[in-house]
């Protein structure tokens, strides 16, 4: 099939580490030639690109080139999945499902609605003219404009992925409105900035389309990234992984000699808790249960509907209760107090020590749990989910764990040495140097001692895509979405920080709002 994704750009950029992704030099015409394909040849309005913007290569894409999928995005504005560009495969599987991929919607914030944020940032008269004009020419369409311009969801850089049909249906429409919006705006006076009137245009006129169309419609993480930067961020991976075994080198040391930083931890609490004679399950929210926003009690409330109550119990973890079953150090108690230790790291320390004392699964609060979680995982072995294929292209992990979940009988040899290079780095530095520490804390285990990397190695395989249920929380709920996710896997991963929809912007159930009312 022949896929491709244009590149809009003005200037030179570095090379893309993907053959699927076409560089497209808009307004070429009399600027100097990069060796791109240029939107100057054939049937062109190449000369209007200050005005036009990226839309000069759309025109062009749409007039001079016949493919069977055709994408657009920008130079720096990249359609991403898990830190990774979208690849051929990803894209024409996902348009199997779905005809038109856009964006992640992004929602204006100060203002009331989508028509006062382009009024207060540009001429809401350019806004009414483009009305007026679908009005004579669509006025089928301009319900669906005036309920686009009521929301409070853009989309932003004219950049989509579709079936060549549709994308050529749409810019048939597009701009037969826009050539006759252009003659009836005076732009004379505006700067160059505001001179890029069409582009922003065409921007809200897009939503106003897709209202109207009968097609589905998924959405895609857009990240504002340089081609660059797809390689660098496996360097950095590289330069970080040396560097935190050069800062934990002592502890190395240590271990290296069969020698532990303790041989004998302080007792955490004078009343221990035996768990009923059950297998501990920990779940953290310093804030505690009241304090829960509505996505972590669903994840919560899935976690205990699936785990086996015969042979598990959960605690939940606050800053109220967690030194009844943690010490901690001086140094770290100091300074998390000072604001150098985050909520989120001392979370790291937390699980590295519960792990190692009591054993039992960890698992983040931001996981959902699909289905009843298999007791036969529960074993005397480390459980983690771990993927034949990296999920994030640079990450220290490969795919070898993930250190959001975990099961492991007490004492485990890598938790201890997790736990205590933790405590180590802490008596020495005042900041974190890596969000993901843990991480390559527990690579420099990997690489370093071979039971604890033959220890991990017999944790199965999971096939499961665990960021399948972020990807579609904000779709229209469908009971086939709900059993795919049921039948791919058990844990999914979701995001604190998404904005997560009950409804959608035709006021239909999402997948979320679903959810949430059961």
């Amino acid at each position: 099939m022949d896929t491709r994704i244009y590149v809009m750009t003005h200037k030179k950029i570095d090379a893309i580490p993907d053959d699927m992704y076409i560089p497209l030099h808009v307004g070429r015409a009399g600027k100097e030639d990069f060796g791109y394909v240029g939107d100057d040849t054939g049937d062109h309005i190449s000369e209007k690109n200050a005005v036009w913007c990226e839309l000069t290569g759309i025109y062009w894409l749409w007039k001079n080139v016949d493919c069977d999928n055709i994408g657009i995005c920008h130079y720096r504005r990249y359609f991403t999945r898990e830190e990774k560009l979208l690849d051929q495969p990803y894209v024409e599987e996902t348009l199997e499902k779905h005809s038109i991929i856009v964006p992640n919607s992004s929602c204006v914030k100060e203002e009331k609605d989508v028509y006062d944020h382009y009024a207060r940032r540009h001429a809401a008269k350019d806004l009414d003219i483009c009305r007026e004009t679908l009005l004579e020419k669509y006025p089928e369409y301009v319900g669906a404009f005036d309920a686009a311009m009521q929301t409070i969801l853009v989309s932003i850089g004219n950049m989509w992925i579709t079936r060549k049909t549709i994308f050529d249906r749409y810019c048939s429409w597009l701009f037969d409105i826009l050539f006759e919006v252009e003659k009836r705006l005076d732009y004379s006076d505006y700067d160059a900035y505001q001179a890029r009137v069409i582009g922003f245009l065409a921007e809200r006129l897009f939503r106003v389309w897709l209202l109207m169309q009968n097609e589905s419609v998924t959405e895609e993480n857009m990240k504002l990234i340089e081609p660059s930067d797809f390689s660098n961020a496996k360097k950095r991976v590289d330069l970080m992984e040396r560097y935190v075994r050069l800062k934990i080198h002592p502890m190395l040391q240590i271990y290296r000699g069969g020698r532990v930083l303790q041989e004998e931890l302080p007792a955490a609490s004078s009343v221990p808790d035996d768990f009923h004679g059950k297998i501990p399950v920990w779940i953290c929210w310093w804030q505690g249960e009241r304090e829960m926003p509505e996505l972590i009690r669903l994840c919560v409330r899935s976690l205990k509907r699936n785990l086996p109550r015969e042979q598990t119990t959960i605690r939940l973890i606050t800053l109220e209760n967690c030194m009844q079953y943690v010490t901690f150090t001086e140094a770290v108690i100091r300074k998390f107090n000072e604001g150098k230790i985050s909520y989120t790291h001392l979370s790291d320390l937390l699980r590295a020590e519960l792990l190692f004392r009591y054993g039992g699964m960890w698992i983040d609060a931001t996981y959902y749990a699909a289905g009843p979680i298999d007791a036969g995982r529960l074993k005397e072995q480390i459980f983690t989910l771990r993927f034949c294929q990296p999920i994030f292209e640079a990450d220290v992990t490969k795919g070898r764990w993930s250190g959001n979940l975990w099961y492991a009988p007490k004492g485990r040899k890598l938790f201890r040495f997790l736990m205590e290079s933790l405590w180590y780095y802490w008596e020495v530095e005042n900041e974190l140097v890596d969000y993901f520490l843990i991480d390559y804390i527990i690579a420099a285990a990997v690489e370093e001692f071979a039971d604890v990397r033959e220890e991990l190695e017999q944790c199965a395989y999971s096939n499961a895509n665990v960021f399948y249920l972020h990807s579609v929380l904000n779709r229209r709920y469908d009971p086939d979405i709900l059993q795919t996710m049921e039948r791919e896997g058990t844990f999914y991963k979701l995001n604190r920080q998404a904005m997560y929809r009950t409804e959608n912007m035709a006021g239909e159930k999402t997948v979320y709002g679903y959810l949430c009312g059961q």
